[in-house]
């Protein structure tokens, strides 16, 4: 049976200003999800913006790498649009590349389709105290492998 999104695995989140931030594993996709979820005025979820890796090691420890990095070019107060870090090429021929933006980080993963989040300081700060532990889940997972049952 092919898995779906009722497969998914929720590996860290974070509320900010009546959002919740979601990273989630999404193992039909073979991807790691990074979503802003709010409600609608029924009360229902609503998908916001999203960045999606590779559900890969590689991919994600240089997620984990370029939020630490980007965390450490925020304390130098850099301008608006200023590359805070980069991952450089990834296997696919992907990039992670984080931007300072309206006080703000804009996280992006460009390929074929660009994918990017925008994420307050305090909110990078803790997600980047919580990436260890999701990467730890994620490899007891087996990433993007689709799951036997």
């Amino acid at each position: 049976m092919a898995s779906t999104n009722e497969d998914a695995v929720v590996l860290a989140s974070i509320r900010h200003d009546g959002r919740l931030l979601i990273l989630r594993h999404l193992p039909d996709r073979g991807t790691v999800e990074l979503g802003w979820w709010t409600r609608d005025e029924v009360g229902s979820p609503v998908h916001e913006d999203a960045m999606e890796l590779a559900a890969e090691a590689i991919e994600v420890d240089a997620f984990l790498a370029l939020c630490r990095q980007a965390q450490a070019g925020l304390s130098n107060a850099p301008a608006d649009g200023a590359v805070l870090a980069g991952s450089g090429r990834l296997a696919d021929g992907a990039e992670l590349v984080a931007r300072r933006v309206a006080g703000a980080v804009l996280l992006e993963r460009t390929a074929d389709e660009v994918s990017r989040i925008e994420l307050p300081a305090d909110t990078l700060d803790r997600l980047v105290e919580q990436l260890p532990a999701a990467r730890e889940k994620l490899g007891l997972l087996g990433f993007g492998l689709p799951q036997q049952g």
